[in-house]
C-alpha cells in the first residue's frame, strides 16, 4: 500500500453518542487519499462504548485504523495518533465528536500544496449544539466570531497571548513543522496546560507560519461534557501560565519599559508576574476612577491618558472585556504607544 498524503489523527473518550456522524463525514471527503488513526484514550476494562464502534469502523473501512493502548490521556494520546502518520505529506486533526465538511480535506491539502511557506493550517468552523444540550452560549458565539476574523499569520501573531486562535480539531499541518521542536517525537506535552494551546505556542516561538482558510469546513460541536468545560487545564490561571511562558522566554527580553493596562483580575496576573521577573511595570493605566492613585506592587495606577508621560516601549492590554480593549487599542495607537493584547476578545 502507497502512503497516503494525509494522515489524520483522532484520540477518542466518551464520543461514542457522535463518532458514527463524525468518522461518516470523513469517509464522505472528496478527497480520497488519507488514512485516519483512532486512539480509544480508555483501559480495555473500563465500560467504553467507543471501543466497539472504533473498531467497527476499523474493520469496515481499511483506510481507519484503530489502536488500543489503555488509558494514556490525551497529550500521549494525541503523541500516539500523530506518529502514525510521521511519513505523510499532511498532519490533520480531528475530533471524534466533530463533523467535517466534505470538501475539508481537499480544500487544506490544496492551500497547503500552493503555500509551501505555511505549516500550520487552520479552517474557519461552525460552533452548534444539540437541541438537547440548548442554545450555544453567548460566550461561545463570541468566540467563534474572533476566532473567524483569525485568517493571516501576522492576525495569529497579534492575538496569540489574548487566547487560543487554533481551532485543533480543524488543523492540517506538516510532519517537518515539528522538526522545529525540542521532542518532535512527543510533540504534546502534559504539563497542566492545554495542550494544543502549549503545542501552538512553542511552534510560534520556533517560527513556524499559520494561516486559516476563510471557509466554514467543521461542524464543531459544543456540549456540557466537552473537556474544555470540564478540564481544570482549561481554566485562565492554566492558560496564563502558558501565556507567561510564551512571553518571559521569547518577548520579555526585548520588550524595553512595559506598562499594564488594566488592575482587574487578567492585569493583576500580569503585574505580578512582571515584578516577580524583576520588570515591574513603569505604570498601570486605569479606566475605573477609583483604582487612579493607588499602586500595584509598586508601579502607580494612572488615568490611560496619562500613559504617555511615562513613554512605555510596550504596553500589554489586559482587561477582560473585548470593548475595553478595542477603545485601549485606539487610543494608545493615538499616543504611537506599541501594544500587545494579553486578554480580552475582540469582536
Amino acid at each position: 500500500m502507497t502512503t497516503p498524503r494525509v494522515h489524520v489523527a483522532i484520540p477518542i473518550r466518551g464520543v461514542a453518542r457522535w463518532l458514527d456522524a463524525a468518522l461518516e463525514s470523513l469517509v464522505a471527503q472528496s478527497f480520497t487519499d488519507w488514512q485516519a488513526t483512532l486512539v480509544v484514550d480508555a483501559d480495555l476494562d473500563e465500560d467504553e462504548p467507543c471501543f466497539d464502534i472504533a473498531q467497527r469502523w476499523s474493520q469496515q473501512e481499511q483506510r481507519i485504523g484503530c489502536l488500543l493502548p489503555g488509558r494514556l490521556g490525551l497529550p500521549e494520546a494525541l503523541n500516539l495518533a500523530t506518529a502514525q502518520g510521521q511519513d505523510c505529506d499532511f498532519l490533520a486533526r480531528f475530533d471524534g465528536d466533530d463533523i467535517c465538511s466534505p470538501m475539508r480535506l481537499a480544500k487544506q491539502v490544496e492551500f497547503l500544496d500552493r503555500h509551501p511557506e505555511v505549516d500550520v493550517l487552520d479552517c474557519r468552523s461552525i460552533s452548534f449544539r444539540d437541541a438537547e444540550d440548548g442554545d450555544l452560549p453567548e460566550g461561545m458565539k463570541r468566540y467563534q466570531r474572533w476566532h473567524d476574523s483569525i485568517e493571516s499569520h501576522e492576525d495569529f501573531q497579534r492575538e496569540f497571548l489574548v487566547e487560543n486562535p487554533v481551532c485543533h480539531p480543524c488543523v492540517m499541518m506538516r510532519p517537518e513543522a515539528l522538526e522545529l521542536l525540542d521532542d518532535p517525537e512527543r510533540p504534546y506535552r502534559d504539563n497542566g496546560c492545554p495542550e494544543d494551546y502549549d503545542l501552538w505556542l512553542r511552534l510560534l516561538a520556533a517560527k513556524a507560519r499559520f494561516h486559516k482558510l476563510p471557509e466554514a469546513l467543521v461542524y464543531w460541536r459544543d456540549h456540557p461534557s466537552r473537556s474544555t468545560r470540564t478540564d481544570s487545564i482549561y481554566e485562565k490561571k492554566a492558560f496564563f501560565e502558558s501565556k507567561w511562558s510564551h512571553f518571559s522566554s521569547n518577548l520579555l527580553s526585548d520588550a524595553g519599559a512595559i506598562a499594564v493596562c488594566g488592575a482587574g483580575r487578567e492585569g493583576k496576573r500580569w503585574i505580578r508576574a512582571l515584578t516577580e521577573a524583576d520588570r515591574r511595570p513603569v505604570a498601570v493605566a486605569e479606566v475605573s476612577p477609583k483604582a487612579i492613585g493607588s499602586t500595584r506592587h509598586g508601579a502607580p495606577v494612572v488615568p490611560l491618558d496619562a500613559l504617555a508621560d511615562f513613554a512605555p516601549d510596550l504596553a500589554l492590554v489586559a482587561v477582560g472585556t473585548a470593548g475595553a480593549r478595542t477603545l485601549i487599542e485606539r487610543q494608545l495607537r493615538q499616543m504611537n504607544i506599541h501594544s500587545l493584547a494579553v486578554a480580552g476578545i475582540a469582536s
